[in-house]
């Protein structure tokens, strides 16, 4: 077993070390005065002369042991365990060499444990950091079982890399209020990376080749910062982080920002130590502190340090690391942070930090990260293995298709994991049948609102619920018009509120000027100054909007009725474009509140009436201005959204109401591109609806599944609209599949129909022909049609002209 000097010292210590009963073995027989004199200059005289005295004052084995902690941290000359082992044969203690003789077994559990000895401070260490990383929080606040934490399946959401973030990144950084659209748009192009390149782990994640992933797998020694909004799986996934680092042997260290006091100072060992020891009910000696430093100061490569929510930090993180430092001297949080991020300590060890996005934005460039990471969406696997282990009953995928076809607004949120929860926590409580009634983002609110403030759980202090609704309606609105999601003690205060009626809303954020003795709960409970934000974005905007229905005034409801829609002007190439869409998101809750006004009875029948008339007035303007020849705008993108959001209307009497506002407008659908489902969905619904005259129809349904043509085809049926010109593509065995609805529909067009296939030839018309030729032509709303088949090659395949009481005219 060829070994050097360096790794066979400290296979050494770990072999003497690793269990007790070795330990006291070797410290209880080992003559260490006499070996010591043998030994030279590997024991520096210094050190000798203080192992004699300890020798003579409390006996060979606490001097023996004194000697083992010398080698701990590095007091004895390299190679000191060779020179150890030669002396004890010299004096003829084979019953010692036998005993502490490094063998292939200890190299192999060396190797195991990466060094670190069983029951030594790291160990204990490392196992109260597993049990704490194995239990994972529901909704409600509650812990989850070990059991339900363990059986949690591991999922990751999508890791973006945000390239050049402090000089291009804007999207969500500074407190202020952004639509979730604006957001994610921010980030779809952004490379992604996987979990295991964050880790540089083996575990079995997605694989990506682009410089960020790269970067990370190859270098250990980087600071990386992972952003992501509340609800996102931040602290989950360091949770992960750290079970993934042992499983792989590393030695982790997650740190929560919201325990570091900022008034009391630490150096690098302490806190890495003393600190996790005392947040882990861990009382160690100062001996096994400094064996675990210089542990971590030899096996940099082999650490991990995470810090878990610095938007939580009682402290400010210094923009000018102090120069020339010294890694044993203690400083306050902000410049050991700022040490630590500017890699003047520990530099060959990887850190991560994680954050909400706004709290980087002042970040200097000597403490900016390597990497910064943005934290989205689930994967739609992801999502379905997460809800089939928190459903109780029933399976994810049809739970998910049911929501995907019927409310897609709600189906987005599942890509959040602590929305997804909700989802799942509100399926099982009020049973499968919940969805055939929460339809809407609205309803899912108020559901769930619900069903938090019902539990025995829920906490408010002293105020009525209703009261405490309202309190929160008011402020959340007020603070979404000033553009901010964040919200301060006197925002409270104003409206006559405390840490602890909110609790279960939102969460609080330590200000930078007070520290952080209290439990977690102080932060809730008005005891510190604090921030508050509510736990996702879109618990404000459902909050904002009731305020919209319930309590703003009439004259003020119209002025900001009118803001929710994005304005519509002629750019200069006589184009109408749209403008900024900033309550793309308030929109949809407010589109939801209109539909369940009639069964909000605590509402004024007459100021709901008002506002119902006022809200359908305005949309029915925009849609008209929207849905207008394709040659005059550049709204596609607007207009699919508008259908998405249009589908939050359910209520049967208020959407005749809007369709009856709409009845003499011409509708045209240029949706050649129309690909996203939810985008198809709300089309449907659109046409069945709300449509009775459709001026030009055009669509690609190549890629479209049977399903999505079939409701296609009967939500043209079931409507009472009447199509002047519609257009579809597709290919011949679609044409040929679905011949027969296509005969089905020829009643509600006036004036022509075309079929553009994707190849084929004259025989792909042959069912289409022959449903033709038994058309009764009575039936036609319309003098004359024309019905056109032909393909990209400009071949006709069939041209007919139908008229009304007679036979088909072939002209081919």
């Amino acid at each position: 077993m060829e070994l050097t000097l360096e790794k066979h010292d400290q296979m050494m210590l770990f072999k003497i070390s690793n269990g007790e009963d070795l330990k006291e073995e070797f410290c209880t027989i080992l003559p260490i005065v006499d070996i010591i004199e043998q030994m030279g200059s590997f024991v520096s005289q210094k050190y000798k002369t203080n192992i004699k005295e300890i020798e003579m004052k409390n006996g060979s084995y606490a001097a023996t042991k004194r000697f083992v902690g010398l080698a701990t941290v590095n007091k004895l000359k390299t190679g000191w365990s060779r020179q150890l082992l030669q002396t004890i044969a010299i004096l003829d203690l084979k019953y010692v060499e036998e005993l502490i003789s490094l063998k292939q077994a200890d190299l192999e559990e060396f190797n195991e444990r990466i060094g670190i000895p069983r029951n030594s401070l790291l160990d204990r260490l490392s196992e109260k950091q597993r049990h704490h990383c194995s239990i994972l929080k529901c909704p409600m606040g509650r812990n989850d079982s070990i059991e339900k934490s363990r059986a949690t399946p591991v999922v990751h959401p999508q890791l973006n890399v945000c390239v050049d973030h402090f000089k291009k990144n804007t999207a969500f950084t500074d407190g202020r209020y952004k639509s979730s659209q604006e957001i994610r748009k921010a980030y779809e192009k952004a490379p992604r990376v996987s979990f295991k390149d964050v880790t540089k782990s083996k575990v079995e994640t997605p694989e990506f080749t682009n410089k960020g992933s790269k970067k990370l797998r190859e270098q250990h020694g980087l600071s990386l910062c992972i952003i992501g909004a509340a609800g996102a799986g931040k602290t989950t996934m360091t949770k992960r982080m750290v079970t993934t680092c042992m499983d792989e042997k590393k030695m982790p260290f997650l740190i929560p920002f919201a325990q570091i006091d900022k008034d009391e100072r630490w150096s690098v060992k302490t806190l890495l130590t003393k600190f996790l020891c005392r947040f882990h009910d861990l009382k160690p000696s100062e001996e096994e502190i400094d064996e675990a430093f210089h542990w971590i100061l030899a096996n940099q490569e082999k650490c991990f340090l995470i810090f878990d929510g610095l938007d939580q930090s009682s402290f400010v993180i210094s923009n000018e690391p102090i120069e020339n430092p010294d890694i044993n001297d203690e400083f306050l949080p902000g410049d050991l942070m700022s040490l630590l991020l500017s890699r003047k300590f520990l530099p060959n060890t990887r850190i991560a930090v994680t954050s909400r996005p706004h709290s980087l934005v002042q970040f200097a460039p000597a403490i900016q990260p390597d990497i910064v990471v943005f934290l989205n969406d689930l994967v739609s696997d992801d999502v379905e293995k997460l809800m089939n282990h928190y459903l109780d009953n029933g399976t994810a995928s049809e739970m998910l298709e049911k929501l995907r076809t019927k409310s897609p607004r709600i189906h987005q949120l599942t890509r959040n994991p602590l929305l997804l929860r909700l989802i799942a926590l509100l399926s099982n409580e009020k049973g499968e049948n919940v969805w055939t009634y929460v339809s809407t983002i609205a309803k899912l609110f108020f559901e769930v609102v619900d069903l938090l403030q019902l539990s025995a759980h829920h906490e408010r202090g002293d105020i009525d619920v209703e009261v405490l609704n309202r309190k929160l309606a008011a402020m959340a609105f007020y603070k979404i018009i000033e553009g901010s999601v964040v919200f301060e003690q006197s925002d409270l205060e104003r409206y006559g509120l405390s840490g602890e009626n909110v609790q279960d809303f939102l969460f609080g954020v330590l200000s930078s000027n007070h520290n952080n003795r209290t439990s977690n709960n102080a932060l809730l409970v008005g005891l510190l100054e604090v921030f508050f934000y509510f736990h996702h974005q879109s618990t404000q905007e459902f909050f904002s909007a009731r305020f919209v229905l319930e309590q703003l005034p009439v004259g003020e409801f119209e002025e900001f009725v009118g803001k929710l829609f994005p304005r519509l002007e002629k750019g200069a190439d006589g184009k109408l474009k749209v403008g900024e869409d900033s309550f793309a998101n308030l929109r949809v809750f407010v589109i939801g509140m209109v539909n369940e006004m009639k069964n909000r009875h605590q509402l004024d029948e007459d100021e709901i009436l008002r506002k119902k008339n006022i809200f359908i007035n305005f949309l029915c303007d925009h849609l008209r201005q929207l849905f207008v020849d394709p040659s005059e705008h550049s709204a596609g993108d607007h207009q699919m959204q508008m259908l998405v959001d249009m589908m939050d209307f359910r209520d049967e009497e208020l959407n005749r109401e809007i369709r009856q506002h709409l009845n003499d407008f011409n509708f045209w659908f240029n949706f050649g591109y129309l690909h996203v489902a939810a985008h198809r969905e709300g089309f449907f619904h659109f046409m069945q609806h709300f449509v009775s005259n459709v001026r030009y129809l055009w669509l690609d349904i190549d890629e479209w599944s049977d399903d999505e043509i079939r409701r296609l085809f009967q939500s043209i049926q079931s409507s009472t609209a009447k199509i002047e010109e519609m257009e579809i593509l597709m290919n011949p065995q679609q044409l040929e599949q679905w011949s027969d609805h296509v005969v089905a529909i020829l009643p509600h067009l006036t004036r022509k129909l075309e079929l553009v296939l994707f190849g084929g030839d004259e025989r792909a018309c042959r069912k289409l022909k022959e449903g033709i030729i038994n058309f009764d032509t009575s039936n036609l709303q319309t003098e004359e049609l024309k019905v056109e088949v032909w393909d990209f090659g400009d071949r006709t395949f069939l041209d007919v002209v139908l008229r009304r009481g007679q036979p088909p005219q072939f002209n081919n």
